[in-house]
């Protein structure tokens, strides 16, 4: 998962996540403003407001559509 994190700070690019958000499970492309080893802030879709998240919540990451990781 890690990664997939570092992969899209250095790159600039939005990734796939399988996250818990207020209790709910939810699959959304995002963008990682920044990450550490507790928290990770985020973009989440459209939104203009950056939300942090505990390193816990996320479930799983993956390229977004139409990347592959080549680069």
């Amino acid at each position: 998962m890690t990664r997939f994190l570092k992969y899209a700070v250095e790159h600039d690019r939005k990734i796939r996540m399988m996250l818990m958000l207020e209790g709910v499970m939810l699959q959304k492309t995002v963008r990682v403003i920044e990450y550490d080893d507790q928290n990770v802030t985020l973009l989440i879709g459209a939104k203009k407001i950056p939300e942090t998240i505990p390193m816990g919540d996320i479930l799983s990451c993956d390229y977004a559509r139409g990347d592959h990781g080549e680069e």
